[in-house]
């Protein structure tokens, strides 16, 4: 008879899951040989080992992973849970032909963000996204929750934008010019609140309850609350191709903040020149904005435009402003932009550049215009011209150029200045 502790030590080993039944069976196989378990003990344990086989579980860690656009995740293994980081870095150069006006040429960190997002327990989505080339609460940026009722409805609630415009909601390394339009001046951007995301096959409708911004000190005052809405429809749709459509409305309450601002400067932030300014407008108690948009994209080839309009309702009598733009690009590569839900993606070349590839090459031109002058207010009216060049070295790593005129302006600092700029772009 063997020592009990050795028939103890063999029943742990078969009762833990990291031995698999074929290694087992083959130690048994030489305790017997050597004397160590006679015959009784070795068909004994051969006896518990067949019986523990069906409790072997087999289990997977959480796992990590880094993609062309993912940046770096973790998931867990029954993928209820994820934790996703990544960000953005930005760097504009800008030299203005300034015709009459300082307006100062030189380099700026355009964005610096950092994110996590990820979700929990399979329906909850969460998002903390942070821009450290603004100050304080300005650069608190994407901060949500979310749950999904069912594919295609989605409760939301945090910092996040007022469903808005098309290449307001589009992120800046998806859409095609280094600054968005001169008609961004009507932007209402992110404020606290809460709605509702639907969505199908062809169509989008965002609409929601917004608040003051995360930065607006409201101590003792009032503060602003907006009712936005947004609706998208894809018409047509083929392959490559689709045509989208879309209306968007805004109403704004400004509680006891009175004062109203529009502006917009050459559509370049190296330069802190605004040419076009309403100043602070007082007494303004409410306001609206509406938006139309339209896009084509027959492959290589794309088409937009958007319209934006802003009423303020005031003591003083009612103002009026308005801006669009008209933009097209085409791919001299095999690329395409990409769309998912409403809005313009990111562009993902079909080649790498430096891996045997070119990346993807696109080429823009863009008119837009602003107009905030009305009645005692006059803001000014402008209009410019982009030509642009867009590399697409990676899905990651993109690089512009662009070359801006000033078409016209009612500023009696300037006549019309132009600009060249450059941007280097690296997202995780």
């Amino acid at each position: 008879m063997k020592p009990p502790h050795t028939l103890l030590a063999m029943s742990l080993m078969l009762s833990s899951a990291a031995f698999a039944g074929s290694e087992l069976d083959s130690l048994l196989d030489v305790l017997k040989a050597n004397g160590t378990i006679d015959e009784a003990q070795y068909q004994r344990l051969m006896a518990e080992q067949a019986s523990a086989k069906p409790d072997l579980v087999e289990t997977s860690p959480p796992r990590s992973t880094a993609g062309a656009r993912s940046g770096l995740k973790v998931v867990s293994a029954d993928k209820q849970f994820s934790a996703q980081l990544g960000g953005r870095v930005e760097v504009h150069g800008a030299v203005y032909n300034d015709d009459g006006i300082n307006m100062g040429d030189g380099t700026t960190l355009r964005r610096a963000r950092i994110y996590v997002k990820g979700k929990l327990y399979g329906d909850w989505q969460y998002k903390f996204e942070y821009d450290f080339a603004a100050s304080d609460l300005k650069g608190v940026k994407d901060a949500y929750l979310s749950y999904r009722l069912k594919e295609g409805t989605e409760l939301i609630a945090g910092n996040y934008r007022v469903p808005f415009s098309l290449e307001a909601l589009a992120s800046s390394h998806a859409n095609t010019f280094m600054e968005r339009s001169l008609g961004f001046a009507f932007k209402p951007g992110w404020h606290l609140g809460t709605g509702i995301n639907l969505s199908g096959p062809n169509w989008t409708w965002n609409t929601g309850v917004f608040g003051d911004t995360a930065d607006q000190n409201t101590a003792g005052e009032d503060g602003e609350w907006i009712v936005g809405s947004r609706l998208t429809w894809l018409p047509y749709q083929a392959n490559s191709s689709f045509v989208h459509l879309g209306l968007a409305g805004l109403f704004g309450d400004r509680g006891d903040h009175l004062d109203m601002t529009y502006k917009s400067g050459p559509e370049s932030k190296v330069t802190k020149v605004n040419l076009v300014d309403t100043k602070k407008i007082a007494g303004v108690d409410s306001y609206s904005q509406t938006g139309l948009e339209a896009a084509l994209t027959l492959n290589r080839f794309n088409l937009q435009a958007e319209y934006m309009a802003a009423t303020l309702t005031r003591g003083e009598g009612d103002l009026n402003f308005d801006g669009w733009y008209i933009q097209s690009s085409y791919f001299l590569t095999g690329d395409r932009r990409s769309y998912k839900k409403g809005r313009y993606a990111t562009v993902k070349p079909r080649s790498i550049l430096g891996r045997n590839g070119i990346g993807a090459w696109e080429l823009a031109l863009r008119v837009s215009e602003v107009d905030l002058s009305d009645g005692d207010v006059l803001g000014g009216e402008q209009q410019d011209l982009t030509l642009g060049l867009n590399v697409y070295a990676s899905p990651q790593i993109r690089f512009s150029a662009e070359y801006i005129k000033v078409l016209a302006t009612s500023n009696p600092q300037t006549a019309e200045p132009e600009l060249f700029q450059l941007r280097a772009e690296w997202v995780l």
